[in-house]
């Protein structure tokens, strides 16, 4: 795990601290990113070659795109959101309109990543799942000696591992319930606009 994070550090610096060209924080994340999961992947017994992360996967029910939409063996098991170095994994403490609003449509969802390359939390239904974990350094300026952070290989496979829990109360059944009625209210408004212009 060590390399496989120290191996990230490597490849976050390069490309946050490049002098021939600047991007976007986020954007220079995600291809280090998805090597890094895929190698923890593996740590975590599970198949590499059959994990695809596939990019900008838009929710239109949602109105909004997480930066991965995570599949194993063929079968969707949840999503990943990128935030830009510094930014935090935790979403409740975003200053920004455009970060709000888009935990607002996030939070839904079962099963959720999210990272700023130096944090990682997962988010089951807008509640945060054990405690948000820090890599030990910095994905700018650490380089190969970035490590991992003491939980960092649990949380990544609790999120590759989410299996769809079915309600077992009635209170478990209208928490459900009202976060796909979250998701349907959210989607109405898109599909009634699209129906008039016909």
């Amino acid at each position: 795990m060590e390399s496989a994070v120290a191996a990230f550090g490597v490849a976050t610096r390069h490309k946050l601290s490049s002098a021939a060209a600047q991007g976007e924080p986020e954007d220079q994340l995600r291809g280090p990113l998805e090597v890094l999961l895929t190698d923890l992947a593996e740590l975590c017994g599970l198949a590499p070659a059959r994990l695809t992360l596939v990019g900008e996967s838009s929710l239109a029910q949602l109105r909004t795109r997480p930066d991965f939409a995570v599949a194993y063996a063929e079968a969707l098991i949840g999503y990943v959101e990128v935030k830009a170095p510094g930014k935090g994994a935790d979403p409740r403490r975003f200053r920004e309109a455009h970060d709000r609003d888009q935990w607002k449509k996030l939070s839904a969802l079962p099963n959720l990543l999210y990272t700023d390359g130096n944090s990682f939390a997962l988010w089951r239904g807008g509640e945060l799942v054990g405690r948000v974990q820090h890599l030990d350094g910095d994905v700018e300026t650490s380089g190969v000696k970035l490590r991992p952070g003491r939980g960092l290989l649990e949380v990544v496979d609790d999120f590759l591992r989410w299996q769809p829990i079915p309600p077992k109360t009635p209170r478990q059944l209208a928490q459900t319930t009202a976060r796909l009625c979250r998701l349907l209210r959210a989607r109405c408004p898109s599909s009634l606009t699209r129906e008039t212009r016909r």
